[in-house]
Protein backbone atom coordinates (compact mmCIF):
# COMPACT_ATOMS: atom_id res chain seq x y z
CA UNK A 1 0.00 0.00 0.00
CA UNK A 2 1.36 3.42 -1.00
CA UNK A 3 0.93 5.63 2.07
CA UNK A 4 1.20 8.75 -0.07
CA UNK A 5 -1.95 7.75 -1.94
CA UNK A 6 -3.87 6.40 1.05
CA UNK A 7 -6.38 9.10 1.92
CA UNK A 8 -9.80 7.54 2.66
CA UNK A 9 -12.89 9.66 3.23
CA UNK A 10 -14.58 9.68 6.61
CA UNK A 11 -18.34 9.60 6.05
CA UNK A 12 -19.31 9.81 9.69
CA UNK A 13 -17.98 9.35 13.20
CA UNK A 14 -20.41 9.58 16.10
CA UNK A 15 -21.05 8.05 19.49
CA UNK A 16 -24.50 7.09 20.73
CA UNK A 17 -26.10 5.89 23.95
CA UNK A 18 -28.61 3.12 23.24
CA UNK A 19 -31.31 2.56 25.91
CA UNK A 20 -33.07 -0.76 26.45
CA UNK A 21 -35.31 -1.97 23.61
CA UNK A 22 -33.54 0.28 21.07
CA UNK A 23 -33.31 -1.49 17.70
CA UNK A 24 -31.66 -0.97 14.30
CA UNK A 25 -32.97 -3.28 11.60
CA UNK A 26 -30.83 -5.41 9.28
CA UNK A 27 -28.88 -3.32 6.81
CA UNK A 28 -25.56 -3.03 5.00
CA UNK A 29 -23.32 -0.32 3.52
CA UNK A 30 -21.20 0.05 0.41
CA UNK A 31 -18.31 1.28 2.57
CA UNK A 32 -16.33 0.06 5.60
CA UNK A 33 -17.75 0.59 9.10
CA UNK A 34 -16.02 0.30 12.46
CA UNK A 35 -18.36 -0.17 15.43
CA UNK A 36 -16.83 -0.02 18.91
CA UNK A 37 -18.70 -0.94 22.08
CA UNK A 38 -17.41 1.64 24.56
CA UNK A 39 -19.59 0.64 27.51
CA UNK A 40 -22.41 -1.76 28.35
CA UNK A 41 -23.56 -4.61 26.12
CA UNK A 42 -25.68 -5.06 23.00
CA UNK A 43 -27.04 -7.86 20.83
CA UNK A 44 -25.66 -7.76 17.26
CA UNK A 45 -26.73 -9.74 14.23
CA UNK A 46 -23.90 -10.89 11.97
CA UNK A 47 -22.77 -14.19 10.49
CA UNK A 48 -26.47 -15.07 10.25
CA UNK A 49 -27.05 -15.12 14.01
CA UNK A 50 -27.52 -12.84 17.02
CA UNK A 51 -24.52 -12.49 19.34
CA UNK A 52 -23.81 -10.53 22.52
CA UNK A 53 -21.02 -7.95 22.37
CA UNK A 54 -19.68 -6.03 25.36
CA UNK A 55 -17.60 -3.00 26.29
CA UNK A 56 -14.19 -3.21 24.58
CA UNK A 57 -15.42 -5.23 21.58
CA UNK A 58 -14.65 -3.96 18.08
CA UNK A 59 -16.74 -4.95 15.04
CA UNK A 60 -15.51 -4.56 11.46
CA UNK A 61 -18.21 -4.49 8.77
CA UNK A 62 -16.99 -4.68 5.19
CA UNK A 63 -19.24 -3.53 2.32
CA UNK A 64 -22.52 -5.41 1.86
CA UNK A 65 -22.13 -7.41 5.09
CA UNK A 66 -25.61 -7.59 6.62
CA UNK A 67 -25.86 -6.63 10.28
CA UNK A 68 -28.29 -5.29 12.85
CA UNK A 69 -28.34 -4.45 16.55
CA UNK A 70 -30.80 -4.29 19.41
CA UNK A 71 -30.84 -3.65 23.13
CA UNK A 72 -32.37 -6.35 25.26
CA UNK A 73 -34.42 -5.44 28.36
CA UNK A 74 -32.34 -4.08 31.26
CA UNK A 75 -29.32 -3.42 29.03
CA UNK A 76 -27.74 -0.31 27.55
CA UNK A 77 -24.70 0.48 25.45
CA UNK A 78 -22.45 3.38 24.54
CA UNK A 79 -21.12 2.87 21.02
CA UNK A 80 -18.90 4.62 18.50
CA UNK A 81 -19.58 4.19 14.77
CA UNK A 82 -17.20 5.28 12.01
CA UNK A 83 -17.97 5.03 8.30
CA UNK A 84 -14.96 5.08 5.94
CA UNK A 85 -14.80 4.86 2.15
CA UNK A 86 -12.89 5.75 -1.00
CA UNK A 87 -9.89 3.58 -0.21
CA UNK A 88 -8.47 0.39 -1.63
CA UNK A 89 -5.95 -1.97 -0.02
CA UNK A 90 -3.69 -3.97 -2.29
CA UNK A 91 -5.28 -7.30 -3.22
CA UNK A 92 -8.73 -6.38 -1.86
CA UNK A 93 -11.91 -4.87 -3.23
CA UNK A 94 -12.71 -1.19 -2.82
CA UNK A 95 -13.48 -0.08 0.76
CA UNK A 96 -12.63 -3.55 2.12
CA UNK A 97 -10.43 -4.55 5.06
CA UNK A 98 -8.63 -7.95 5.17
CA UNK A 99 -10.60 -9.29 8.14
CA UNK A 100 -12.08 -12.79 8.00
CA UNK A 101 -14.01 -12.35 11.25
CA UNK A 102 -16.29 -9.42 12.04
CA UNK A 103 -15.49 -9.42 15.76
CA UNK A 104 -11.85 -8.40 16.20
CA UNK A 105 -10.06 -10.89 18.43
CA UNK A 106 -8.67 -9.59 21.71
CA UNK A 107 -5.01 -8.55 21.76
CA UNK A 108 -2.71 -5.76 22.88
CA UNK A 109 -3.23 -3.43 19.92
CA UNK A 110 -7.01 -3.70 20.29
CA UNK A 111 -6.64 -1.86 23.60
CA UNK A 112 -4.81 0.90 21.74
CA UNK A 113 -7.69 1.16 19.27
CA UNK A 114 -10.09 1.48 22.20
CA UNK A 115 -7.94 4.23 23.72
CA UNK A 116 -7.96 6.16 20.41
CA UNK A 117 -11.75 5.77 20.33
CA UNK A 118 -12.08 7.53 23.68
CA UNK A 119 -9.74 10.29 22.51
CA UNK A 120 -11.95 10.72 19.45
CA UNK A 121 -15.06 11.02 21.63
CA UNK A 122 -13.36 13.78 23.63
CA UNK A 123 -12.63 15.72 20.42
CA UNK A 124 -16.24 15.63 19.22
CA UNK A 125 -17.39 18.52 21.41
CA UNK A 126 -14.81 20.93 20.01
CA UNK A 127 -15.82 20.99 16.35
CA UNK A 128 -16.83 18.69 13.52
CA UNK A 129 -14.40 16.08 12.20
CA UNK A 130 -11.24 18.17 12.38
CA UNK A 131 -7.64 17.27 11.63
CA UNK A 132 -7.15 15.76 15.09
CA UNK A 133 -10.21 13.54 14.66
CA UNK A 134 -9.09 12.46 11.21
CA UNK A 135 -5.62 11.70 12.54
CA UNK A 136 -7.07 9.55 15.32
CA UNK A 137 -9.21 7.61 12.85
CA UNK A 138 -6.16 7.00 10.65
CA UNK A 139 -4.29 5.69 13.69
CA UNK A 140 -7.21 3.39 14.50
CA UNK A 141 -7.20 2.01 10.95
CA UNK A 142 -3.46 1.37 11.14
CA UNK A 143 -3.78 -0.37 14.50
CA UNK A 144 -6.64 -2.53 13.23
CA UNK A 145 -4.53 -3.58 10.23
CA UNK A 146 -1.73 -4.49 12.63
CA UNK A 147 -4.17 -6.54 14.72
CA UNK A 148 -5.23 -8.44 11.62
CA UNK A 149 -1.59 -9.10 10.70
CA UNK A 150 -0.93 -10.42 14.20
CA UNK A 151 -3.89 -12.77 13.88
CA UNK A 152 -2.31 -14.31 10.80
CA UNK A 153 1.01 -14.82 12.60
CA UNK A 154 -0.35 -16.63 15.63
CA UNK A 155 -1.59 -20.20 15.93
CA UNK A 156 -4.35 -19.24 18.32
CA UNK A 157 -6.24 -16.04 19.10
CA UNK A 158 -7.36 -17.38 22.49
CA UNK A 159 -5.89 -15.44 25.37
CA UNK A 160 -4.72 -17.00 28.58
CA UNK A 161 -6.63 -16.19 31.76
CA UNK A 162 -3.85 -13.84 32.83
CA UNK A 163 -3.96 -12.03 29.49
CA UNK A 164 -7.74 -11.64 29.72
CA UNK A 165 -7.43 -10.15 33.20
CA UNK A 166 -4.82 -7.67 31.97
CA UNK A 167 -7.03 -6.71 29.06
CA UNK A 168 -10.05 -6.13 31.32
CA UNK A 169 -7.96 -3.96 33.65
CA UNK A 170 -6.53 -2.00 30.72
CA UNK A 171 -10.04 -1.25 29.49
CA UNK A 172 -10.96 0.07 32.93
CA UNK A 173 -7.76 2.15 33.08
CA UNK A 174 -8.58 3.66 29.68
CA UNK A 175 -12.11 4.44 30.86
CA UNK A 176 -10.87 6.13 34.04
CA UNK A 177 -8.23 8.18 32.21
CA UNK A 178 -10.84 9.48 29.78
CA UNK A 179 -13.65 10.08 32.30
CA UNK A 180 -11.84 11.08 35.52
CA UNK A 181 -13.78 14.36 35.80
CA UNK A 182 -17.09 12.48 36.06
CA UNK A 183 -18.50 10.74 39.11
CA UNK A 184 -17.10 7.20 39.05
CA UNK A 185 -17.80 4.47 41.61
CA UNK A 186 -16.53 0.92 41.91
CA UNK A 187 -20.12 -0.27 41.44
CA UNK A 188 -20.42 1.68 38.18
CA UNK A 189 -17.13 0.29 36.85
CA UNK A 190 -18.16 -3.23 37.80
CA UNK A 191 -21.57 -2.93 36.13
CA UNK A 192 -20.10 -1.44 32.96
CA UNK A 193 -17.55 -4.25 32.64
CA UNK A 194 -19.82 -7.09 33.82
CA UNK A 195 -17.94 -8.22 36.92
CA UNK A 196 -18.64 -7.95 40.64
CA UNK A 197 -17.16 -4.98 42.55
CA UNK A 198 -15.13 -7.36 44.74
CA UNK A 199 -13.67 -9.24 41.77
CA UNK A 200 -12.96 -5.99 39.92
CA UNK A 201 -11.01 -4.59 42.89
CA UNK A 202 -9.08 -7.84 43.22
CA UNK A 203 -7.93 -8.14 39.58
CA UNK A 204 -7.25 -4.41 39.26
CA UNK A 205 -4.98 -4.43 42.28
CA UNK A 206 -3.24 -7.61 41.08
CA UNK A 207 -2.29 -5.89 37.83
CA UNK A 208 -1.66 -2.29 38.97
CA UNK A 209 -0.87 -2.57 42.67
CA UNK A 210 -3.64 -0.11 43.62
CA UNK A 211 -7.44 -0.21 43.81
CA UNK A 212 -9.56 1.31 41.00
CA UNK A 213 -10.67 4.20 43.21
CA UNK A 214 -7.12 4.98 44.33
CA UNK A 215 -6.08 4.94 40.69
CA UNK A 216 -8.91 7.38 39.90
CA UNK A 217 -7.70 9.68 42.70
CA UNK A 218 -4.14 9.52 41.38
CA UNK A 219 -5.22 10.45 37.85
CA UNK A 220 -7.37 13.33 39.13
CA UNK A 221 -4.51 14.74 41.20
CA UNK A 222 -2.03 14.41 38.33
CA UNK A 223 -4.40 16.33 36.07
CA UNK A 224 -4.92 18.93 38.80
CA UNK A 225 -1.17 19.42 39.16
CA UNK A 226 -0.89 20.11 35.42
CA UNK A 227 -3.74 22.63 35.58
CA UNK A 228 -2.14 24.41 38.53
CA UNK A 229 1.14 25.00 36.69
CA UNK A 230 -0.30 25.73 33.24
CA UNK A 231 -3.56 27.63 33.94
CA UNK A 232 -4.69 30.42 36.25
CA UNK A 233 -8.01 28.95 37.34
CA UNK A 234 -9.02 29.42 41.00
CA UNK A 235 -8.39 26.37 43.19
CA UNK A 236 -12.14 25.67 43.35
CA UNK A 237 -12.36 25.53 39.55
CA UNK A 238 -9.32 23.25 39.33
CA UNK A 239 -10.93 20.94 41.87
CA UNK A 240 -14.20 20.88 39.93
CA UNK A 241 -12.42 20.32 36.60
CA UNK A 242 -10.90 17.06 37.85
CA UNK A 243 -14.00 15.70 39.56
CA UNK A 244 -13.95 17.19 43.08
CA UNK A 245 -17.02 19.14 44.21
CA UNK A 246 -15.47 19.93 47.59
CA UNK A 247 -12.38 22.16 47.29
CA UNK A 248 -11.35 21.41 50.89
CA UNK A 249 -11.40 17.66 50.25
CA UNK A 250 -9.44 18.23 47.04
CA UNK A 251 -6.77 20.28 48.82
CA UNK A 252 -6.47 17.68 51.56
CA UNK A 253 -6.03 14.84 49.05
CA UNK A 254 -3.58 16.90 46.99
CA UNK A 255 -1.38 17.69 49.96
CA UNK A 256 -1.41 14.04 51.05
CA UNK A 257 -0.22 12.99 47.58
CA UNK A 258 2.37 15.70 46.89
CA UNK A 259 3.25 16.97 50.37
CA UNK A 260 2.37 20.53 49.38
CA UNK A 261 -0.85 22.54 49.11
CA UNK A 262 -2.29 23.34 45.65
CA UNK A 263 -1.80 27.08 46.17
CA UNK A 264 1.82 26.52 47.12
CA UNK A 265 2.43 24.54 43.92
CA UNK A 266 1.25 27.48 41.83
CA UNK A 267 3.33 29.94 43.85
CA UNK A 268 6.44 27.75 43.60
CA UNK A 269 6.01 27.36 39.85
CA UNK A 270 5.58 31.13 39.38
CA UNK A 271 8.79 31.77 41.32
CA UNK A 272 10.69 29.21 39.26
CA UNK A 273 9.45 30.79 36.02
CA UNK A 274 10.46 34.26 37.27
CA UNK A 275 13.98 33.04 37.98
Amino acid sequence: MDIQEFNPSIYYAFDVWNPENNENKKHHHDFFEISIILEGEASYFFNQRWQTVRGGDILLFNPYVEHAERQLPNTHSHQLHIGIGRFELEGFSKNTFPNQEILLSSQEDQIKVFDKAWQLINEFGRQHINLICKGLIFEMMGLILRCLEQNEQTDSAILSKNDRLKQAVQLIITYIENNYAQEITIEQLATTHFVSPTYLSKIFKEVTGVSPINYLILIRLQQAYQLLVTEEYPIKEVARAVGYEDAYHFSKSFKKQYGIAPSAVRQKHSQEMAN
